[in-house]
């Protein structure tokens, strides 16, 4: 007797081979292929049809080609929800993902093959972060968020019973999507672009090692040299045969990062300015971008957002033109806590014993015994050691200072930049972002170009690549570097 769907997808999703289901179903691998082609085809949203749903104006949802949804609304709030309803018929497991991960709930669904994606989450503390953000954001970009979400709804709701296929593989429907959903997305993919633990953690161990001299020096020369640093007018006369020094710290792909460029119309053929944006993120089986257009009331803006985010990252507007590159900023650093018997519960500071805080953290996983672990605190942040690169772990405790815990300015400056009319307002809409630190180049229908270093960093007195003494005020951050001091 042959299996039922709901059988072979269970079966499929408890991680049994596609060759044992078949002959469990007692069908080929021709007719087991027809069958997932037919079933993931019948889950797929309708690109064309009317629907009901919670707005105050009609949303027109046009899709080209290329499948890229173009959206039109007479106000914000209905574009922005027919922003979520697009995004949510393309990717909606994707969505539940993401957020799962910014979280730290990815085990609940996969088992403990996620648990090390879910330690980093609740030991960083990026799960904590969409309320604190919230608290921040203004009205109107709150408003917009409520509408987005309410979009990614309509499609849960309509999508009963015949959900991504994803989702029966792994037993599971997604639970309401919230403007904190978004948010937990944009703090996971801040930490992404910016935590990088291993590259203040293997320097550490090397000084250890090595001791603070010459061997020191020579293992943190950088990768760059003088010939590879092209000066103006003048051109690489070759390319660089050397290994990147991200493999040694578990990071292969730093080095090769992202790139944008900006060409003013004197230059280009067309006597219009030129701009390029090719921002590197790490491959997956689904692009993290994704694509839309948007037209509305105070919007007009085309491009790339990154999934989960309601809003567009790089693209063009009716007047001007943008690119992103993920400017690798120092905005996080490592102290070495100092802890005595004589103190239990305490960790040093000027001379101080302080006490530490703890909160307890639960992470379900599928398959397997909750986990409970207590995160610790000390003045600087959370203990994190647990989360280093394993050779880094045995040194004591070690405590993460890191600036996308504070409130960032990245989505409202987003909507600003989109909003903008000419390449000075939109300079201008980037003042209050604050965290990550990006590299954007940009152009107007005018001709005027620019370009533009955004985030704070941190200003620190002592230079230091390894671990800082979590007991000397000499070591803590000194305030922010601000926009007008960011080139």
């Amino acid at each position: 007797m042959g299996l039922s769907s709901a059988e072979r997808l269970r079966r499929l999703g408890g991680g049994e081979c596609i060759e044992s289901v078949c002959a469990a179903a007692g069908i080929s691998r021709d007719e087991f292929d027809r069958w997932w082609s037919a079933e993931a085809k019948a889950r797929a949203a309708s690109p064309t049809g009317t629907r009901r749903a919670a707005v105050r104006s009609r949303v027109e949802i046009e899709r080209d080609a290329w499948g890229i949804p173009h959206i039109f609304a007479s106000t914000d709030d209905d574009l922005f929800f027919g922003f979520g309803y697009a995004m949510a018929q393309d990717r909606l497991f994707q969505l539940d993902y993401l957020r799962r991960k910014g979280y730290g709930r990815l085990a609940e669904i996969l088992g403990p093959e996620a648990l090390e994606s879910d330690l980093v989450c609740r030991t960083v503390g990026l799960h904590r972060i969409p309320e604190r953000e919230k608290a921040h954001l203004p009205s109107e970009t709150l408003q917009l968020l409520e509408a987005f979400s309410g979009g990614v709804n309509a499609v849960i709701d309509e999508s009963r019973g015949r959900l991504p296929i994803e989702f029966d593989l792994l037993g599971y429907e997604p639970g309401p999507w919230t403007p904190d959903d978004s948010l937990a997305i944009q703090a996971d993919w801040g930490w992404y672009l910016t935590g990088r633990l291993p590259v203040i953690a293997i320097p550490e161990l090397g000084k250890r090692a090595l001791g603070d001299g010459p061997l020191y020096g020579a293992f943190l020369a950088g990768e760059a040299d003088e010939e590879s640093i092209v000066h103006a007018g003048e051109y690489l006369g070759h390319r660089s045969e050397g290994a990147s020094a991200g493999a040694v710290i578990g990071d292969p792909d730093e080095g090769r990062g992202s790139n944008n460029w900006v060409v003013a119309g004197q230059r280009s053929a067309t006597g219009k300015p030129l701009v390029a944006s090719d921002p590197h993120i790490a491959f997956a089986s689904v692009s993290c971008w994704y694509e839309a257009r948007l037209q509305g009331l105070s919007f007009s803006a085309a491009g790339m957002t990154y999934v989960g985010m309601p809003a567009i990252m790089f693209g063009r507007s009716r007047r001007v033109a943008w690119g992103i590159t993920n400017n690798i900023c120092s905005l996080r650093d490592l102290y070495q806590e100092k802890t005595d018997p004589a103190h239990p519960g305490c960790f040093l500071f000027d001379g101080r014993w302080e006490p530490w805080r703890e909160t307890p953290e639960e992470i379900e996983v599928r398959g397997g015994d909750t986990v409970r672990k207590t995160i610790r605190f000390s003045r600087n942040g959370p203990v994190v050691d647990e989360i280093l690169p394993a050779s880094a772990r045995h040194t004591g405790p070690v405590a993460l200072r890191w600036l996308g815990a504070s409130y960032s300015g990245w989505l409202e400056s987003l909507h600003r930049m989109a909003r903008a009319e000419s390449a000075e307002a939109f300079r201008a809409g980037l003042r209050g972002w604050t965290f990550p630190t990006w590299s954007l180049v940009f152009a107007d229908v005018d001709g005027d170009i620019g370009f533009q270093a955004i985030g704070q960093i941190p200003v620190r007195h002592i230079r230091e690549r390894g671990y800082r003494p979590g007991w000397a005020p000499a070591h803590q951050w000194d305030g922010l570097i601000p926009f007008d001091g960011m080139p």
